[in-house]
């Protein structure tokens, strides 16, 4: 019989490991090689490709037979709507996640990409780690964005309109996500506490009418001035980080 000492010393077996989630996926896209390469990668890594297609008709029979976790969708298989295409795939399953592949010389028109209904974002460019890393992300339940995206958008100085609208403090946080930072190193950083960031944050998805983090540092992507600015540097009184001698970097982190 266990005495009170040995249940206290007794050791316990360790929980088991949380299993990783190996998803399906369906693979659209025009150019077989570039198909073949990303279905090796995936393979690789353990997930399961249902299916290759190279036209929008076949790629829709694909899902209702294959009933994929998540189907991934080059643009030159959405031609120039690409909207329509991801509408397209809803109404044939819902519950599945969308991945949208661009190519880099489409990166323009990444402002517009923002508000489809996708959960993830790569380049066709990206290294065999971002291919990777995004569909375990997205197999996980999250959303993302190609870390490289940013550097190909060209979009409208949107600097006098986002300065117009948020006030200096909002400015820097706006800035300081842009780059990356989380809320609690933007805190760190501006000598605020996580629940003041939090509140920063709300403020400004409703001032600039976006819902979530990465639209926001997408969206002010060359409105923030390149100096970095230490917790310790005075803000410049007149400026709010966009495009200020005194601004604080970029930021992109968790909302």
């Amino acid at each position: 019989m266990a005495t009170a000492g040995s249940l206290i010393h007794e050791k316990h077996p360790p929980p088991p490991a949380r299993t990783r989630k190996l998803a399906t996926l369906v693979i659209a896209s025009r150019h077989d090689i570039v198909s073949a390469g990303i279905q090796a990668l995936l393979q690789a890594d353990g997930h399961r490709v249902a299916a290759s297609c190279s036209e929008e008709d076949d790629l829709l029979s694909s899902v209702d037979a294959r009933r994929p976790d998540i189907t991934l969708l080059a643009d030159n298989v959405a031609r120039q709507n690409a909207a329509t295409t991801v509408s397209r795939l809803r109404m044939h399953r819902r519950s599945m996640a969308i991945i949208l592949l661009l190519e880099e010389r489409h990166a323009t028109a990444t402002v517009g990409l923002l508000d489809l209904d996708v959960e993830g974002i790569l380049l066709s460019g990206a290294p065999a780690r971002s291919f990777i890393d995004c569909v375990r992300c997205v197999s996980d339940g999250g959303k993302w964005v190609d870390p490289d995206l940013v550097r190909h958008l060209v979009v409208v100085d949107p600097a006098p309109l986002i300065a117009d609208t948020l006030t200096s403090r909002e400015g820097d946080v706006a800035c300081l996500v842009s780059h990356g930072l989380s809320n609690k190193e933007i805190a760190r950083e501006l000598n605020l506490t996580e629940g003041t960031v939090k509140m920063h944050l709300h403020h400004i998805y409703e001032k600039l009418n976006l819902s979530c983090r990465t639209q926001l540092a997408l969206s002010v992507t060359g409105a923030c001035a390149p100096t970095p600015m230490s917790s310790n540097e005075e803000h410049n009184p007149a400026g709010n980080g966009f495009n200020s001698p005194a601004a604080v970097p970029p930021a992109n982190g968790n909302s």
